[in-house]
C-alpha cells in the first residue's frame, strides 16, 4: 500500500514538516556518502524510520517491488560489464567494483523508497493542508502537493471499484493472454473517463471556494509544531551538513 495509514505513533502525531524533514535528510545522506558498507548504514537508518512509526511491514513489500527490478538490471549491468578484478559465478566472470556500484546504487534506491514511503503512510494530507496555511503557502501549491500524495489512494480505491463494477457485469479478469488484453479495455477506459470528470469536478469546486483567490489564507486547526519536533529537524540539517561536509573535505566514504 502506498499512501497514508493511521496510525498512533510519534511520527504520526508530529508535526507534518518533521517526517519529510527526515525523510529528506535520509535521501541526502544516501548521497552524502558512497562505500556500500555506509550506504546500507543509511538503509538500515531508513528501515528503523519506518519501524519506528509502525509501517515497517507496510511500506517493505511496495519498496521491495519497486526496486527490484532496478536492483536486477543493476547488479547485471555493472556486475557483468565492470572492470577488473573479477571471481567467477559458475561460468560468468563477475566484476567485483561493479557489484560494489551495483550495492550503492540500489541502496540508494532502497532508502529513498524507504524514507519517503514511510513519510506518505505517516504524514496526513489534512494535517499537511493545515500545516502549509499556517506557514502561508500559496493555496496552489498545497493543492498541487496534496493531490499528488493522493493520487495513488485515489486510483487504487477507483480501479477496485470499476473491477468490481464490471465484474458484476459478466466481465472476466482470467483466461488466456489474449482474453486478459481484451479485458483492460472495459477496466482502462472508465477509470481515464472519471478521472477526467474528477479534475472538470475539482476545478469547479475550487473555483466555488475562492482557490484563486488572493490573500493569506486562515488555518483552522494548525498542527502544533513542538520544541522536540524543531529539534529533531535541526539535527537532520545539522547531520546533512556534517556529512557533506566531510564528504567534499576528502575524508569520506
Amino acid at each position: 500500500m502506498i499512501g497514508y495509514v493511521p496510525g498512533a505513533s510519534a511520527l504520526h502525531r508530529a508535526h507534518p514538516y518533521t517526517p519529510l524533514a527526515i525523510a529528506t535528510g535520509l535521501l541526502l545522506m544516501a548521497f552524502a556518502v558512497s562505500a556500500p558498507g555506509a550506504v546500507w548504514v543509511v538503509v538500515a537508518a531508513a528501515a528503523l524510520f519506518a519501524a519506528s512509526a509502525g509501517v515497517l511491514g507496510t511500506v517493505l513489500r511496495p519498496a521491495a517491488i519497486l526496486a527490484l527490478p532496478t536492483w536486477v538490471l543493476l547488479t547485471i549491468l555493472h556486475g557483468l560489464l565492470g572492470g577488473a578484478p573479477h571471481v567467477m559465478l559458475g561460468p560468468v566472470a563477475f566484476s567485483v567494483p561493479g557489484g560494489e556500484r551495483a550495492l550503492v546504487f540500489g541502496g540508494r534506491l532502497a532508502a529513498i523508497l524507504l524514507a519517503f514511503l514511510t513519510a506518505l503512510a505517516t504524514v496526513s494530507p489534512a494535517r499537511l493542508v493545515e500545516a502549509m496555511t499556517a506557514r502561508g503557502v500559496p493555496f496552489g501549491r498545497v493543492y498541487l502537493l496534496v493531490s499528488t500524495l493522493t493520487v495513488v489512494p485515489r486510483l487504487r480505491a477507483r480501479v477496485r471499484q470499476i473491477v468490481d463494477a464490471q465484474q458484476c457485469r459478466g466481465l472476466r479478469l482470467g483466461g488466456s493472454p489474449l482474453a486478459r488484453l481484451r479485458a483492460l479495455g472495459p477496466l482502462v477506459v472508465p477509470l481515464v473517463l472519471s478521472a477526467l470528470a474528477e479534475v472538470d469536478e475539482q476545478a469547479l469546486a475550487l473555483d466555488v471556494r475562492g482557490g484563486t483567490a488572493r490573500g493569506r489564507r486562515t488555518a483552522l486547526e494548525p498542527p502544533e509544531d513542538s520544541r522536540a519536533d524543531r529539534a529533531v529537524r535541526l539535527a537532520v540539517l545539522v547531520a546533512v551538513v556534517a556529512a557533506y561536509a566531510w564528504k567534499f573535505l576528502g575524508a569520506g566514504g
